[in-house]
């Protein structure tokens, strides 16, 4: 074996153990996380299939329609226009009138909806503040590079598969 081959060998070991760490302690973070991250949800008064359809009407820049929602999740216009009602009456959702379609009510999340997903969405968070001001200024260098690297990463493979 080459002097470069053995390297290679040496790195990719090193490579293998470094993702093995970094995988044991994703883990150890969703575990310790997952308390925190099931409050908002347990405390919620709405249902899951509930909690899906805010969450595809605040993803939908165009303003949902109850029909497209029962298409996307395979429900009938009846099952879904009682979840949306049920959202309207919680203060989630809003109807109004399709400007260029008046037959059309188009769906939006409210201020209080914003609310209840922005508040699932950050209990998920894996970089509390406060735990991060406990690293070192070395150690919080070393992170911020590393999670840019990732990202960098991250979007190198989604480019990839946009491409290929």
């Amino acid at each position: 074996m080459t002097g470069t081959a053995r390297n290679d060998a040496t790195a990719g070991s090193e490579q293998d153990e470094l993702i093995s760490c970094l995988e044991r302690m994703q883990d150890s973070f969703e575990r310790r996380a997952l308390s925190s991250m099931a409050e908002p949800l347990i405390s919620t008064p709405l249902t899951m299939q509930q909690l899906k359809v805010l969450t595809m009407i605040a993803i939908d820049p165009d303003g949902a329609t109850g029909h497209g929602l029962a298409a996307q999740l395979k429900v009938s216009v009846a099952t879904m226009s009682g979840l949306v009602d049920r959202l309207v009456e919680h203060g989630m959702v809003s109807r109004e009138e399709d400007l260029s379609d008046r037959r059309v009510r188009r769906l939006s999340v409210t201020p209080e909806g914003n609310a209840t997903i922005r508040s699932l969405l950050s209990s998920a968070g894996t970089m509390p503040t406060p735990v991060l001001r406990r690293l070192s200024i070395e150690d919080l260098r070393a992170l911020v590079q590393g999670v840019l690297a990732f990202d960098r990463a991250v979007r190198e493979v989604a480019e990839g598969a946009i491409e290929e």
